[in-house]
């Protein structure tokens, strides 16, 4: 009789272990949906990423925290907030939690950050061909008035 208490113990506990571990990863599956979701979720990761006692809690928020900052969904995109995340994450997790794919990630972050860094300098280069263009388009106006100009006076002088 006694060890079937314990069983009925360990069963119950075994219970409460899945319950709560099924309303835990409930919670994590919530999507945010608008700026304000988006803006709040983030902020309640940041938090536990921040002060949470368990580096493995802390760990999961950065690498959600990171999902989040890629999701499509979100109005503010930032693929390098969600790069620093991914690398918090890896940090703090043990090595059996990096697995293929968050390295994947973290390689596919990382080339997304190089390629931004190009967009911007082909952007500044643009911005200033765009301004050369700009002053060459005004030369040319200008030399076609003095042009003009030399032609009437040409015609006066005949």
């Amino acid at each position: 009789m006694d060890s079937r208490s314990h069983r009925l113990q360990w069963g119950g506990c075994i219970f409460l272990l899945l319950f709560f571990t099924v309303s835990c990863s409930m919670q994590a599956l919530k999507k945010p949906e608008g700026e304000k979701e988006f803006f709040q979720e983030t902020s309640r990761l940041e938090k536990l990423a921040r002060v949470d006692p368990k580096a493995s809690v802390r760990a999961q928020s950065h690498l959600q925290l990171a999902f989040l900052y890629m999701n499509y969904r979100n109005p503010q995109l930032n693929y390098t907030r969600a790069l620093q995340e991914m690398e918090s994450y890896l940090f703090l997790a043990p090595a059996r939690a990096q697995t293929d794919d968050i390295q994947n990630w973290l390689a596919v972050l990382k080339e997304v950050g190089k390629l931004q860094t190009t967009l911007e300098k082909v952007q500044k280069v643009n911005k200033s061909l765009r301004d050369e263009v700009a002053v060459l388009k005004e030369t040319i106006e200008r030399l076609k008035s003095l042009d003009r100009q030399i032609e009437e006076r040409r015609r006066l002088t005949k």
